[in-house]
């Protein structure tokens, strides 16, 4: 699947809701994963990283529950950790045929579903490279049991890469090639373009040409905060009156973002944001004020550094951050001759005020 031009499709397409595999027939028994020890160890800048298990490659997508329980969903296969809060690590998904990659994790606490991204990324972690062959889709897991409840397509041409859950149950989905946010209704299954603009675009050879990626849904329950991972822009995007489309605002900042990736907002208000700074490897979790009257740029307040490729994040009602270290930075630079590490792991840390 190449990145497409903006005209290609532009048409939303109904979708049928692909047959759900049960939980754990596809298991890998390579690779499957046994309850593994949530070791923790001191980061360099000041947060903690805690291990995952041996054989759990590329964490991306993280979500976290009210009671602790993390859920970690790894790039490379689809496969899903779950840890309870003082736990260790367990499998509680372990990819499937249609749920091959997960980029995105995100609860609906009401309707006790996991919703996550599911495109074929891996081919865009070389110099020129373009994403794979298998049609992007999100998934849901049933948030007690693993169980695969839902696998929805996108619309053809589509790269879903982050997601939102609306108070209401719906879906909105960034669309990294298309500079498109996607949006699915409660209970439906077609896709509707929420909202497209060119500054969304994004152009270059591989990691370059991924445009909209973090998106974050304000506290309103209605405002949403995307960013661009090439070109490091942000924008506001607010709903319409009746009868009008969303409007969208550029983010005023000091800077252009290095590569910018998942996004949630604190329960202060601010948006959490990691920059995933492909060419400099200097990874770094930054705190935002996007949404304050303040006029001018927005201060960009880095609460870490140093992080090894950082792509997404969760945060607990107290407070605590988790961030996915994907350490993808060699084989982004240098291709698939550079082999993934052998150890991959969490980052926390608690929010300063």
């Amino acid at each position: 699947m190449c990145p497409l031009p903006l005209a290609s499709v532009l048409s939303t397409l109904p979708l049928i809701t692909s047959p759900a595999t049960p939980p754990h027939s596809k298991a890998r028994a390579s690779g499957a994963v046994t309850p593994a020890s949530a070791s923790t160890t001191p980061g360099p800048h000041g947060f903690e990283r805690m291990s995952l298990p041996s054989g759990f490659t590329v964490p991306n997508g993280i979500a976290v529950d009210d009671q602790g329980t993390l859920y970690v969903g790894s790039v490379a296969d689809g496969r899903v950790l779950r840890r309870v809060a003082g736990g260790d690590w367990t499998e509680f998904f372990p990819g499937s045929e249609q749920v091959f990659s997960v980029t995105s994790l995100r609860l609906d606490a009401p309707r006790n579903l996991l919703w996550g991204t599911s495109p074929d990324a891996m081919g865009l972690l070389r110099p020129q490279g373009v994403a794979g062959g298998r049609g992007a889709r999100v998934f849901a897991l049933d948030a007690r049991s693993g169980a695969l409840l839902k696998v929805i397509p996108l619309p053809a041409g589509a790269l879903g890469n982050d997601l939102a859950v609306a108070p209401d149950g719906g879906l909105y989905v960034t669309d990294s090639h298309r500079a498109a946010v996607l949006y699915l209704r409660p209970g439906s299954e077609a896709w509707e373009t929420w909202v497209m603009d060119p500054r969304f675009s994004a152009r270059g050879p591989g990691m370059s040409a991924v445009g909209p990626a973090g998106i974050a849904l304000a506290p309103d329950g209605s405002t949403l905060i995307i960013n661009t991972f090439g070109p490091g822009r942000l924008f506001v995007i607010r709903p319409g009156a009746r009868g009008q489309g969303p409007s969208v605002r550029e983010v005023s900042l000091p800077r252009r973002l290095e590569n910018p990736d998942g996004m949630r907002f604190a329960p202060d208000g601010r948006l959490l944001l990691v920059e995933g700074a492909t060419q400099s490897g200097d990874g770094r979790l930054v705190r935002i004020d996007v949404l304050g009257k303040s006029r001018g740029a927005k201060v960009l307040e880095v609460l870490a550094s140093g992080m090894e490729s950082p792509v997404n994040l969760t945060v607990s009602d107290e407070g605590t951050v988790w961030v996915t270290e994907a350490r993808l930075r060699d084989r982004i630079l240098r291709g698939p001759e550079a082999a993934l590490p052998q150890v991959f792991w969490v980052a926390s840390l608690p929010l300063p005020r």
